[in-house]
């Protein structure tokens, strides 16, 4: 009788190279099961969800949305164009994931969100989470009148995810620019 060995390993179990796509499919699904794409509203000025194709884009301009507020780093010119196209205004807020907004970012969404000609507006972001909900707050906090501890509850309910560092500094960032935010910055004594 004679044995033949096909391969030196009698394992017959599946190497980590092949199950490596495997493993992949299974982190990106789970990450979207975690984080959801869900989108909501504060009020009737400022809604807030994930980056709209063109038909969520169509859907929004029906529902009366003027602005698309994009809080990404990167730009998306097609949306951008796309968005133009339908009617409806797009302005990109780049904000990062290292640091947090500053005051170049909040003035340049509290002229939007004071702008009547631009309200209501669509706040988004990849998942509408983190920055999503920031905006969201400062939103609240612009057209509600909302308190920093209230907008930072908001914030924290909706999804931020709070256990990173720099999104962690977004409730002293609604503390220290709240005046601002509300419109009743103290004047300095070289404004008087």
């Amino acid at each position: 009788m004679r044995s033949l060995a096909l391969s030196k390993s009698t394992d017959s179990r599946i190497g980590f190279e092949q199950r490596l796509p495997v493993y992949f499919i299974l982190m990106v699904l789970a990450c979207f099961a975690l984080t959801g794409c869900r989108s909501g509203q504060v009020n009737e000025v400022v809604h807030w969800g994930p980056i709209p194709n063109a038909k969520k884009m169509v859907k929004l301009k029906e529902e009366g949305i003027k602005t698309i507020v994009n809080c990404r780093l990167n730009r998306l010119p097609k949306l951008e164009a796309k968005a133009n196209e339908i009617g409806l205004n797009w302005v990109h807020i780049p904000t990062g994931l290292f640091l947090p907004p500053g005051d170049e970012e909040i003035t340049a969404f509290l002229n939007v969100v004071n702008d009547k000609s631009m309200t209501p507006i669509y706040i988004c972001d990849q998942v509408a989470r983190d920055r999503t909900q920031f905006y969201a707050a400062v939103g609240g906090m612009a057209t509600e009148k909302w308190p920093a501890e209230k907008a930072s509850k908001a914030m924290y309910l909706n999804g931020l995810r709070h256990w990173w560092p720099w999104f962690y500094k977004y409730k002293e960032v609604v503390k220290e620019y709240e005046p601002q935010i509300h419109g009743t910055e103290r004047k300095t004594a070289e404004a008087l």
